[in-house]
């Protein structure tokens, strides 16, 4: 298998591929019998996907075609209408039907024994490749991201890492070019890290040639730096942790916020939660307090979750200064499981959202909602696994219900076939309105020996007006497959084998 990459042209930074490649060899080069590693284990995997579909276009309609709703809306069809003169209207409406053609190979490796000890490196690459489509399909323009690449150093207490990496915690999976360093003394571990500031989700440092992706990137690098400390006080764990972001040119602040997380147990269940402060805006953030207690032996598992959820927007974006609003959120959920091969459960919640400060005209705003959930899993053999869920969430402005249902058979463990079966109601901004959209799909998985693992499937979904007609803008049918193959084995497993 091979990765695609697109070579260019010009002199400049190193791109991210060529960054890997001078990482990998100033490692290789801190010792002369580092040239190979000693160890390899990880994985190699090419997915391929086709997408059928029509996207939404913008279309002109004639005013003449267009109803007037008593409160002044417009109308064409039963599809809001915007006008921007009186002669100028246009509505969303779906395309002809086109396909999107995509491939992405991604490569997952961490290696160690290149003659110093306690040293490895870690790399995790992706390239994409627009195999013909008729619309782009997200990121397939982009034909190769690093989304890790770091070598680690590990002696005793004493862990540091260097290249490209990210942050697993209370605020989010933020990733950055930098430094990583961590001590552990006894029951509690100290990490600082900083670094070159990478974009949410692009795994790209900000620049103004980003602009293309989304104009509201800002146009200078940034950069992270914070840390944490992480302890255990007898049975209670918890992590404290602080993070901040400035501009490359130093002239203002993107973010600033801590977060504090702990679990500890209490009589008959255990205690958890977490809450992050946005110095920033100087406010609390989200927040979540989730009591769990076991009854009958672990055969039944009782959850109560206090929730309150703010959005967050850092300081570049505008969107912050509108004070969000926030909800408070209370759910109870009741797990039962007699024994392996069966369970069930049931959840409730009630949220209610805070003042949005609007002028009420005709009559208040609704401020609170429902939603609930059910669903049961059946393991009748070792053949066969049944799983099913049904959702509903009802709240201001807006309903959403949707079911799940699947059928699992896998006579031998090498191969196994799903089926699958959902359908959804959504009245929100993309909304089904009064129809359903339902779909199904089928997949398979093969495995051949220890090394070769091969999937893929079909799936159609389809939308259903009333369930009299059926409509276009939902329908949407996709195929996958994908390869991976793994390299190198856990050295423990290896030498127990042995043994």
């Amino acid at each position: 298998m091979s990765i695609i990459t697109k070579a260019t042209a010009g002199s400049g930074p190193p791109r991210p591929g060529q960054a890997v490649l001078l990482l990998l060899a100033g490692m290789c080069a801190l010792s002369p019998r580092a040239a190979i590693a000693q160890g390899v284990r990880g994985w190699v995997g090419t997915n391929v996907q086709a997408v059928q579909m029509r996207p939404m276009i913008l279309d002109t309609i004639p005013p003449a075609d267009i109803t007037v709703q008593p409160d002044g809306s417009l109308l064409y069809q039963g599809r809001p209408v915007a006008c921007a003169t009186a002669e100028m209207c246009t509505v969303y409406a779906s395309g002809p039907q086109a396909t999107a053609w995509a491939a992405t190979e991604d490569l997952s490796l961490t290696a160690w024994g290149f003659g110093v000890q306690g040293l490895s490196f870690t790399t995790m690459l992706r390239a994409h490749s627009d195999l013909g489509s008729q619309f782009l399909w997200p990121r397939t323009n982009d034909n190769f991201e690093a989304m890790l690449a770091y070598a680690q150093l590990v002696r005793g207490p004493l862990r540091v890492r260097a290249g490209r990496q990210e942050i697993r915690g209370g605020l989010g999976f933020p990733a950055f070019d930098g430094a990583d360093v961590s001590y552990a003394v006894r029951s509690v571990s100290v990490e600082a890290f900083a670094g070159r500031s990478l974009e949410r989700g692009l795994r790209e440092p900000a620049n103004e040639a980003l602009q293309g992706l989304d104009p509201f990137l800002i146009d200078q690098s940034s950069y992270l730096f914070g840390g944490s400390v992480q302890g255990r006080l007898s049975s209670t764990t918890f992590t404290a942790r602080y993070q901040r972001e400035i501009l490359a040119d130093r002239t203002g602040l993107v973010s600033e916020r801590g977060s504090f997380d702990f679990a500890a147990p209490v009589p008959r269940g255990r205690l958890s939660g977490s809450v992050d402060y946005d110095f920033g805006f100087n406010r609390v953030g989200k927040a979540n307090l989730t009591l769990a207690v076991p009854l009958d032996e672990g055969h039944w598992l009782l959850e109560g979750v206090g929730r309150r959820y703010l959005p967050y927007f850092n300081l570049t974006t505008i969107w912050g200064f509108f004070e969000p609003v926030a909800y408070s959120e209370g759910v109870l959920r009741a797990t039962w499981s007699p024994r392996k091969t069966l369970g069930a459960w049931i959840s409730g919640g009630y949220r209610s959202y805070g003042n949005t400060h609007t002028t009420e005209i005709l009559q208040p705003l609704t401020g609170d909602g429902w939603r609930g959930q059910a669903g049961a899993r059946w393991i009748p053999s070792q053949k066969w696994f049944v799983n099913a869920d049904y959702t509903f969430e009802w709240g201001p402005g807006a309903f959403m219900q949707s079911g799940d249902a699947s059928v699992r058979y896998s006579p031998s463990g090498v191969w196994g076939v799903t089926a699958s079966a959902q359908t959804f109601q959504q009245i929100e901004e993309f909304r089904v309105g009064d129809g359903r959209a339902v779909g199904g799909g089928l997949s398979f998985d093969v495995g051949f020996g220890q090394r070769f693992q091969l999937n893929g499937g079909v799936s159609m979904l389809r939308h259903r007006d009333g369930g009299t007609s059926v409509l276009t803008p939902w329908n949407q049918t996709r195929g996958w497959t994908s390869l991976r193959v793994n390299v190198g084995e856990d050295p423990g497993l290896a030498n127990r084998r042995g043994s």
